[in-house]
């Protein structure tokens, strides 16, 4: 599947470019909008062979996102919007210690196709676009 995204630029740039109201990028893993949209984060190498991508419930409320998942409003069919996140480095997939390099938005909306959990019991979400069908 191929991509089309925005520039990549800071996470901060991209998540106040998705509408989540923040001076800082700390500890932020997506949020909510004024607007009530939902707002998520992935890893840029984490997309699977059928252009969909997992996100994990965040541990921290920062931004609302934690509040969002605990409202259920990630939940299958809702749509959110993306931000693809690139790693300084090359630690692997599902280790700890990666770092955010830079983040681009996504364009359109994506849906929520299924709630998972890792290997620990924690919340994640499959999401693909929403005109993938």
């Amino acid at each position: 599947m191929s991509l089309q995204m925005d520039t990549f630029t800071t996470l901060l740039a991209a998540l106040q470019k998705a509408g989540v109201a923040t001076g800082s990028a700390r500890g932020f893993w997506g949020g909510t909008t004024p607007d009530n949209d939902v707002v998520v984060t992935a890893w840029f190498d984490a997309m699977d062979s059928q252009g969909r991508f997992v996100v994990a419930r965040p541990r921290t409320r920062h931004g609302g996102l934690r509040d969002a998942w605990d409202q259920r409003r990630v939940v299958p069919d809702a749509t959110v919007k993306l931000i693809l996140v690139r790693q300084r480095g090359d630690v692997r997939l599902g280790d700890p210690g990666r770092v955010v390099k830079d983040a681009a938005l996504m364009p359109g909306r994506w849906r929520v196709v299924e709630l998972t959990q890792d290997e620990n019991g924690w919340p994640h979400a499959v999401i693909e676009p929403v005109n993938a069908h």
